[in-house]
């Protein structure tokens, strides 16, 4: 904890206007979490700087972003803003992101789990990267890797099936 309050504090003593958050709560307690987190929302809004935030905690996420870039395997497979991402995932990748997270408003008997593992990012499938665990993969996605689409103003999905369902 300590060190990445020295690194943070030494990459922002000069002022930056982009910062490039990478992980920046991983590890940290709650307490800790909640000042880094609050930190950099006051130089957002104070400094002007914006931030590029890399991260897996979708809590973290929530609180933070305006627009989320959602990667799978080295690609964007989903980007919108916060709230339309969390009220109307489109991506089968996302939605079962969003399907893992406990929820306290609702009684489950077991979390959402998405089928399979990471594909070998040194030697990537044809087609969809996510295909092999996708419930949603038909034909092209074995073949033809998606390209991102509007699926209406500011919402981008990059899935077959989403384009299919049109």
């Amino acid at each position: 904890g300590m060190k990445q309050r020295v690194m943070i504090a030494m990459g922002l003593s000069c002022g930056p206007k982009l910062i490039i958050a990478d992980e920046p709560t991983t590890a940290l307690d709650v307490s800790i979490q909640a000042q880094i987190l609050t930190l950099l929302k006051r130089l957002q809004n104070e400094e002007g700087s914006s931030v590029l935030l890399i991260s897996h905690d979708l809590g973290v996420i929530a609180a933070m972003a305006k627009n989320v870039a959602v990667m799978y395997a080295g690609s964007i497979v989903e980007y919108a803003s916060v709230s339309t991402l969390f009220q109307k995932p489109l991506h089968p990748y996302t939605k079962g992101l969003l399907g893992a997270i406990p929820r306290l408003d609702r009684e489950i008997e077991r979390l959402a789990v998405i089928p399979g593992t990471l594909p070998n990012l040194f030697d990537l499938p044809e087609g969809c990267k996510f295909r092999e665990r996708c419930s949603e993969a038909f034909e092209i996605c074995a073949s033809v890797r998606p390209q991102l689409i509007e699926i209406e103003p500011g919402h981008e999905v990059a899935c077959h099936a989403c384009a299919r369902d049109r």
